[in-house]
């Protein structure tokens, strides 16, 4: 059997630009199709490990702790340790030089370290679950998060809208000069809303019908 080898791993997590670049609500909307088919890959990946009633965001919660333990069942190291400390510093980074979120206001630091701790946690579980795969099927469904984040995108969770569980997906965007985000909601046809750094799926803006609302439970 194949077995992973765990510094291909961290070289694919080193080489990732973390939130850039930030680009024009056109272009983000251009990179719509392609985001929406690995969206579709996680959530598929992720079917087979939600249980009834359950959520799919439930689901790659609990996967973490049980890639985790099997990891450790089978005497693998711990390098998800160093894929944590890679995306932190990396993600922290860009947050830092390229959108000033550590300024002067305590919710900008806040904000940074909500990001790069989001990074983080994914390479973490992907690493851990990319060590055992083998034993869970061969396919890992942090893989495609991974992705979305290697294209300079802020992935995020799964979120019920109109009764339904859908993934968030958060472009750096340029509008008028300004970095924003551009808040896609997979099944969306393109960017509807866009929220300032600071907020998180929170006082969405419309980006063309001004009547159109959205909020998230």
């Amino acid at each position: 059997m194949t077995q992973t080898n765990p510094n291909s791993q961290i070289s694919k997590l080193q080489s990732i630009k973390y939130f850039t670049p930030a680009r024009s609500i056109v272009e983000a909307n251009s990179l719509l199709p392609k985001v929406s088919d690995i969206v579709e890959k996680y959530a598929k990946a992720l079917i087979p490990w939600k249980k009834d009633n359950g959520t799919l965001q439930h689901a790659a919660d609990s996967l973490w702790d049980l890639a985790r333990v099997e990891a450790l069942n089978s005497n693998k190291s711990n390098t998800w340790d160093s894929a944590w400390n890679i995306a932190w510093k990396e993600a922290s980074s860009a947050a830092r030089n390229n959108y000033g979120w550590y300024g002067s206001e305590f919710i900008l630091g806040e904000t940074a370290r909500d990001a790069a701790r989001d990074a983080a946690k994914y390479a973490a579980r992907y690493v851990v679950f990319e060590s055992i795969k083998e034993k869970f099927g061969g396919a890992n469904p942090f893989e495609h998060v991974i992705e979305l984040y290697s294209m300079g995108l802020k992935p995020t969770y799964f979120r019920k809208i109109d009764e339904q569980e859908k993934f968030i997906v958060d472009f750096p965007l340029i509008v008028d000069g300004k970095n924003v985000i551009g808040c896609y909601l997979h099944g969306d046809k393109e960017i509807l809303f866009t929220h300032q750094w600071i907020d998180y799926c929170t006082n969405l803006k419309p980006t063309s019908n001004p009547e159109l609302k959205r909020s998230f439970a």
